[in-house]
């Protein structure tokens, strides 16, 4: 399970800065100023995940603004980034297939957790 100071160091690794606002989106992708900013005050489970999900942004070089494909590859970037099929597992042997307590215990959203799934599951097919 990766946490949030290991994933500020792997974006400042790559080079982006990484900010703090206190107003708007919960976050974004600032091509020009090669930075993500996080909204303050966001759930550990939400800033991580907006976070793995504007480094997707930053890995294939998005323009800002929310272009459907774009926002779909960004989101598949974080659930790959962030679950992996041995904790998976191990949360899915504890929890079933309980979306809502699976998310609790990798530290993910839902919706990351679903996306990582639905991925998976392509994958395996």
């Amino acid at each position: 399970m990766t946490n949030l100071d290991a994933l500020i160091d792997v974006a400042e690794g790559r080079g982006y800065r990484v900010l703090w606002h206190r107003r708007g989106p919960k976050a974004a992708w600032l091509p020009r100023r090669h930075a993500v900013t996080l909204q303050v005050g966001m759930g550990d489970a939400d800033t991580l995940c907006s976070l793995a999900h504007e480094l997707g942004h930053a890995h294939y070089n998005d323009p800002p603004g929310h272009f459907g494909p774009h926002e779909i590859r960004a989101d598949r970037f974080a659930a790959k980034l962030l679950v992996s099929p041995i904790d998976y597992a191990a949360a899915e042997a504890l929890y079933g297939p309980h979306h809502t307590l699976l998310a609790h215990e990798l530290g993910v959203t839902v919706k990351v957790l679903k996306t990582w799934t639905t991925l998976y599951e392509r994958q395996t097919a």
